[in-house]
């Protein structure tokens, strides 16, 4: 077995080499399908609505400017198509408060009701507005009421209905219709005193108003003076309507309404009229829309909801442009448009980024270089917990419990995370943000391929209450790009029950609940469930492993505005080994378990000191048990108890500056130390769409238990003899392995000015040591023997005569490189991205340091791709990848021993296609894709790792159906 892997690697080592020397031919073919992708981009047609998120964005900032200017109509449209692409409660609420303001009340109250349904920090305020909004329709129709029977000549009925309209919504409008309604009942000093009351708004008929209430209180004092010279003839103040006919005025009569010529300028409203053609808003007297609403509705929510946020960077979520690190987001739209159901192929588009398919269910991702088999220097996060093995130090990603369909976003932290989240966030940080309990639509999607591929997803979205849930259940299927071994090999041994074409399988199930407490506080429980099966490539001579994985999580968190508590505790039970080896020799079985226990408690305070001087507070405290067994560690190797400190602050100075400053303590108990960290990053704003960022940090680390407390028998190619790959063996007792550290310089440039484009600029520095490293053989000595070392190992049957374990690099690694990435909405229905990335290292080496190059990161990557949705139900994603080629330095198995080699690898371009149709309101899509169409074109298909299998094409047909 360890001898057949050595000969297929120099075998691959001769056809990367072939292929090297035909790079002219193979940059044509590069050329040629990257020119394709610009045309297939340029031919796009333009009849099409564009990115979700960013036609959103337009037709907001467009729909506020025209509320801004008083154009209600116009604005309220672009709102509601807003809301259309990209629904959110705050649109929501705007459109709500620009009904209310141009006077459409009703429409208001149910855009307020269903804002109020999203439950809102702002709910209770939000009802108030409601059923003051509520008392303003009942005051205006009760002051129709009142109108129209006063026109028809109840002024009784009138006046009580108008009265009802004043004391729910007083108005000087309702108060002078009181006045002239008393006035023509007879009810001369009821009129007087309404006349008053109304003419203390000042209005601008305020002398004609004026003439009339000193006629009306000219007829009072007659009546009275009538009254004592004939008494009982005329009652005070009875005038009975219909007495004097209209137009019928005798001279020195006044009659209540009647002006005298010159009173009233044109245009004026006359007093003795009643008020019937009342404009919305009237009744607050100036006749201006809002009016209604004035100290009701409060301010328009202005943000840019539409604007891409980030939690990771800083534990709170934030513009891209004020996070201290470089950031990068793959949004839902970009998941659902490429078609992709891995997810390290979807951090493929992600600059900077290395993803490494080694077999179908092996794929590796690093960042900005060092890259490995188990990649170990990326902390993933997924559902609030970390997916660290560790075990391994390995992110296996086809044992997560959710998969693309449940997925709101993905952030990809660039640069060291230690800071804030300790331990292994090495060169960055993964987050996977699930698409939250409640939200959403409950839907199905299944796909079918070549090869036995096979995908399928299901899920359950709801609310009940203050409860909201999310379950999905699902499966995928991907086969190995080539077979290890053949049916007709009669000279090698199969671990049972392995399917010699499967490259991974995964059965996942997965449920997440929330509560809301209040306004601010959450309270959620969740769990998970996979069972995986995958073909995966190992460290040294250990490749093609076969292993089977069942992983399980219980969760628990409370969110608010000052505390945050999170638990989860994960079981993982594996078991495997190799998928083959040479007759008489081991597969080397195995079983391992772990559980880990994971604990936080975070507060978070806001707060100004000195008043100047803003402040965003994080400080915790957390905890992790690591509990491990393995029959490839010491025996009863120790639970680990780790613990930790975290303190972030980001001072504000004004609107164009801030300072964030974070440190973190980490107690790792195999060190039996505390490990330091720290970040600081200075963030100035030119403008509020434009940041540039200057940061430092460093970041480690920490040996896994692999790494920490192996103590594994390696058969080498002479029958009997073996090898101790020991982390504590009996030539160097007492050895501590140290952990690996990083040290970064960056500088970012990002502007979002224009609703058209967006770009970002990264420059940076890395100066990487303590690098770890299987160790090359000691082969043990005469004095050695005399001191008890080798012998024969009863047990395994074999003789040891030389030791392995692990070591820390001596030579010191400077990296230097940088990324620039570009995003364009020339158009709506058109997306256009692209990044590129740039990496050189060095070694520093001593004197005695006699290790050879490795430069296993590529010089160049390119990624590009165009986006197209249409309002017909196309839709559609076409991206390219490429990278310049790599050495890699891996360790084989020869008959001399454990050996050092460099290896080739070739450059490479993808080429992925997606292309879908909803229909049927868009609950139903079909859609196809393509990956790496071109696997190939002109040669072989590409390796992406000296040892891993060729990376051909691959198609897909999918059906999904949403309620």
């Amino acid at each position: 077995m360890v001898r057949s892997r050595t000969l297929r690697a120099s075998g691959r080592q001769t056809d990367r080499s072939r292929e090297c020397t035909q790079a002219p031919g193979r940059w044509a073919r590069i050329k040629a399908v990257g020119g394709a992708a610009l045309l297939a981009a340029l031919l796009v047609p333009q009849v099409a609505h564009a990115d979700a998120r960013t036609d959103a964005r337009r037709a907001f900032k467009t729909g506020m400017a025209l509320i801004a200017k008083g154009k209600y109509d116009e604005g309220i449209k672009e709102l509601e198509k807003a809301n259309a692409i990209y629904p959110h409660p705050n649109v929501t609420y705007n459109i709500a408060r620009a009904h209310a303001e141009a006077g459409n009340l009703e429409q208001a109250i149910a855009k307020y009701k269903e804002y109020a349904t999203t439950e809102p920090a702002d709910k209770a305020t939000v009802l108030q507005t409601i059923t003051q909004l509520e008392a303003r329709v009942a005051a205006k129709k009760s002051f129709r009421a009142g109108i129209d029977l006063i026109q028809q000549g109840k002024y009784s009925d009138g006046i009580k209905e108008l009265e009802k309209a004043n004391t729910a919504m007083p108005s000087p409008n309702i108060t002078y219709n009181i006045a002239r309604a008393h006035a023509a009942l007879g009810n001369l000093d009821q009129a007087v005193a309404a006349y008053k009351e109304y003419l203390k708004s000042e209005p601008p008929d305020k002398v004609a108003v004026q003439a009339v209430v000193s006629q009306l209180e000219e007829q009072i004092a007659a009546k009275k003076a009538l009254a004592v010279t004939q008494p009982g003839d005329v009652k005070p103040g009875d005038v009975k309507p219909g007495d004097v006919p209209p137009g019928d005025v005798k001279p020195g009569d006044v009659k209540p309404g009647d002006v005298k010529p010159g009173d009233v300028k044109p245009g004026d409203v006359k007093p003795g009229d009643i008020k019937t053609d009342v404009k919305p808003g009237e009744l607050k007297g100036e006749g201006k829309p809002g009016d209604d609403a004035k100290g009701i509705v409060g301010e328009a929510k202005t943000e840019d909801v539409f604007q891409e946020t980030v939690v990771t960077a800083s534990r709170g979520a934030q513009t891209p442009l004020d996070s201290p690190n470089s950031t990068a987001i793959i949004t839902r739209q970009d998941i659902q448009l490429s078609g992709i159901t891995k997810i390290p192929e979807l951090l493929r588009r992600v600059a900077g980024m290395d993803v490494m398919q080694i077999t179908g269910g092996d794929t590796n991702v690093g960042l900005r270089g060092f890259n490995s088999r188990l990649a170990n220097k990326m902390l993933v996060l997924a559902n609030g917990r970390s997916i660290y093995n560790d075990i391994l130090g390995s992110t296996y990603w086809e044992t997560l419990s959710i998969d693309v369909d449940q997925i709101e976003r993905i952030e990809v932290v660039r640069g060291p995370g230690s800071a804030l989240y300790g331990a292994n966030a090495f060169s960055g940080v993964i987050n996977i943000i699930p698409i939250a309990p409640g939200e959403g639509k409950s839907g199905v999607r299944f796909g079918i391929g070549d090869q036995l591929q096979g995908y399928g997803s299901a899920w359950v979205t709801g609310k009940q209450g203050d409860i909201a849930y999310r379950a999905s259940a699902g499966y995928t299927r991907y086969p190995r790009w080539t077979r290890e071994v053949s049916d007709t090999r009669d000279d090698l041994v199969v671990q049972d029950g392995v399917d010699q074409n499967l490259g991974s399988q995964n059965f996942r199930l997965d449920l997440r609940t929330s509560t809301k407490i209040d306004a601010t506080k959450r309270f959620n429980v969740g769990g998970s469930y996979s069972r995986a099966d995958i073909d995966t490539y190992g460290i040294g001579p250990f490749n093609n492993i076969a292993l089977n994985f069942e992983t399980a999580d219980a969760t628990a968190a409370f969110e608010s505005d000052f505390l945050n508590v999170r638990a989860y505790y994960v079981r993982l039970n594996a078991k495997g080994g190799l998928n083959s080896a040479y007759e008489g020799h081991t597969l080397y079985p195995t079983q391992a378990n772990q559980n880990t226990l994971n604990g936080e408690i975070e507060f978070v305070r806001k707060f100004n000191a000195p008043r100047f001087m803003s402040h965003d507070l994080h400080a915790g405290i957390g905890y992790r048990l690591k509990d491990v067994s393995w029959n490839y560690l010491i025996d009863n190797p120790p639970d680990e108890h780790w613990g930790s400190l975290f303190l972030l602050d980001t001072i504000g100075f004004n609107k164009y500056v801030s300072l964030a400053l974070s440190g973190r303590l980490d107690y790792v108990p195999y060190l039996q130390r505390v490990v330091p960290s720290g970040r600081a990053s200075l963030i100035i704003k030119p403008t509020e769409q434009q940041a540039i960022r200057l940061s430092g940090s460093n970041a480690f680390r920490t040996p896994t238990f692999l790494e920490s407390y192996l103590n594994l028998p390696v058969e080498v190619a002479l029958p009997g003899v073996e090898l101790l790959s020991a982390s504590n063996s009996p030539d160097r007792p007492g050895f501590i392995l140290e952990p690996e550290q990083v040290t970064t310089v960056e500088a970012s440039y990002l502007n979002q000015q224009s609703d058209v484009f967006e770009f970002e600029v990264n420059a940076y520095y890395n100066r990487v040591s303590n690098l770890t490293r299987l160790d090359v053989p000691r082969f043990v000595s005469l004095s050695g023997i005399n001191d008890g070392q080798g012998g024969v190992n009863v047990e395994e049957g074999r003789y040891t005569v030389a030791y392995g374990g692990w070591l820390n690099n001596c030579d010191v690694y400077h990296v230097v490189g940088g990324e620039l990435g570009a995003r364009v909405y020339p158009v709506e229905g058109l997306d256009l991205f692209a990044n590129y990335a740039i990496n050189f290292s060095s070694q520093e080496k001593p004197e005695t340091c006699k290790l050879i190059q490795d430069e296993r990161t590529s010089n160049h990557k390119i990624n590009a791709g165009v986006q197209l949705r249409t309002k017909f139900g196309l839709s559609g994603e076409l991206s390219f990848h490429y990278q310049t080629s790599q050495i890699w330095t891996e360790q084989v198995t020869t008959l001399t021993g454990i050996e050092e080699r460099q290896f080739p690898i070739g450059d490479y371009a993808l080429v992925n296609a997606r292309v879908g149709y909803r229909f049927f309101k868009d609950r139903f899509e079909v859609s196809g894709t393509v990956f790496n169409a071109f696997a190939d074109v002109g040669g072989p298909a590409a390796q992406h790792h000296p040892f891993g299998n060729r990376v051909g094409r691959r198609f897909m047909g999918f059906l999904s159906y949403s309620l």
